[in-house]
């Protein structure tokens, strides 16, 4: 299992610049947020089902648009980044019943802290992170969190399947999207 603080996305510097430049690394954003809002208007709000669970939460962007859709909703943050979670509670200020949880994905794992049950359980750009079996194990512990109707929605990506291409990827994304203009030069 990988340790989160051996990752980079434990390191201020490096959630500074995928923060500053998540509109160019992630296709369609606004597009996913769309999709997101709709989701939960059609399956969830219109049933009071709004305790929700955001896990990998980074700056608090998923939990903020759904706020723009239904102020009542109840929200639990949970990121291994004390620097997100800072960036995330600066988003949500102002919000009522938000709760903020410093645990990485392998905490969850190892420990399964979360106790508490949720109508909506939420992830983008976060679960790509873990191994194959990190993932099986982190579905199992999404489905023992959601209440009965519950729903889990996985906005993600794939991690490459050799170290060799996920160095090349994050090369060309660090490089060549965050510095120069045509990444394929």
């Amino acid at each position: 299992m990988t340790d989160f603080e051996k990752t980079n996305w434990s390191k201020p510097e490096f959630t500074q610049q995928y923060r500053d430049n998540a509109e160019i690394f992630i296709v369609e954003r606004k597009r996913m947020f769309d999709i997101l809002r709709s989701f939960y208007k059609h399956f969830l709000k219109d049933r009071g089902m709004n305790n929700i669970l955001d896990l990998g939460c980074g700056d608090g962007i998923l939990t903020y648009e759904l706020l723009r859709t239904d102020v009542s909703i109840s929200a639990t943050l949970v990121d291994g980044s004390e620097d997100m979670l800072n960036k995330a509670k600066e988003r949500l200020a102002g919000f009522k019943n938000i709760n903020y949880i410093k645990l990485s994905f392998q905490e969850i794992l190892e420990k399964n802290t979360i106790q508490q049950k949720f109508d909506f359980v939420i992830s983008s750009m976060a679960i790509h992170h873990l191994t194959m079996n990190e993932k099986k194990a982190l579905f199992g512990n999404i489905y023992s969190y959601l209440n009965e109707g519950g729903c889990f929605v996985n906005i993600d990506v794939i991690l490459a399947p050799a170290e060799s291409l996920e160095q090349w990827y994050l090369r060309l994304w660090q490089i060549g999207w965050m510095i120069k203009k045509h990444p394929l030069e």
